[in-house]
């Protein structure tokens, strides 16, 4: 009778729990954006290096974190769509389509977001308001629940597949600019691979010992170290002749 007349006298209560929960949504959407911009510019880089293995582990993380962001947005425009309905959740007890499908959503997720402990107390306002039969409904989707399809999809993901991680991958290689297949650097120009092909007999050597190890006098002068060497040699050997 006094529901009838006050309406829900927890609605005050219901109010202020959803606007922690907004607080912390937006806190961590925040720090996962700031995560995910870091990840993506060290993607960049690696791909930039050739080193597509390194890269794609840091795609799995990033790919992860950014389903987390699109998570906490939805559930930010969910709990707003309560604080815009809440005059009509404290007078009425029926759910009509756009806030069955708001309330049924934060309790399904109120059980797979850890982070989240606000969910859980919405949960239990949601439970003495709508009953047992309507929280079990959206927990456990049963027939008729009314829960967002996309934070099912986004909560039922337990591992990224290679395809994910090769499209996030050719994202930011589009962003940048980038090759995803880097090929090995070319030290050799057209300028220096023309002398090597007007010396066909001329060895290709490459010495690989220290800098600091090849003194004056040392057997290793007589090594070139590439074809700008092979240039010079080609040079005084035509001086000579």
């Amino acid at each position: 009778m006094f529901d009838f007349l006050l309406g829900w006298r927890k609605a005050s209560k219901c109010k202020r729990v959803v606007k922690q929960l907004q607080c912390r949504l937006k806190l961590l959407k925040n720090k996962k954006y700031a995560i995910s911009s870091h990840l993506r510019h060290d993607i960049a880089q690696l791909l930039r290096i050739g080193e597509r293995s390194r890269a794609l582990n840091r795609a799995q993380h990033l790919f992860q974190d950014e389903n987390l962001m699109s998570l906490y947005h939805s559930l930010l425009h969910f709990s707003d769509s309560i604080l815009l309905h809440l005059s009509y959740i404290r007078r009425h007890r029926d759910l009509p389509d756009g806030i069955n499908e708001a309330v049924s959503t934060l309790v399904f997720a109120s059980t797979r977001c850890g982070d989240l402990p606000e969910l859980r107390t919405l949960r239990l306002l949601f439970l003495e308001r709508y009953g047992q039969p309507f929280v079990s409904t959206a927990l456990h989707l049963l027939p008729g629940n009314r829960v967002n399809p996309q934070i099912t999809e986004t909560l039922s993901i337990t591992s990224v597949s290679d395809d994910d991680r090769s499209k996030l991958l050719a994202e930011i290689a589009a962003e940048h600019g980038l090759r995803l297949q880097v090929l090995a650097l070319e030290y050799t120009t057209d300028f220096h691979k023309q002398d090597c092909e007007d010396i066909p007999n001329l060895p290709l050597r490459f010495n690989f010992t220290k800098f600091s190890d090849i003194s004056a006098g040392s057997p290793d002068e007589n090594v070139f170290i590439g074809n700008r060497q092979q240039g010079g040699r080609k040079r005084e050997g035509s001086r000579s002749g």
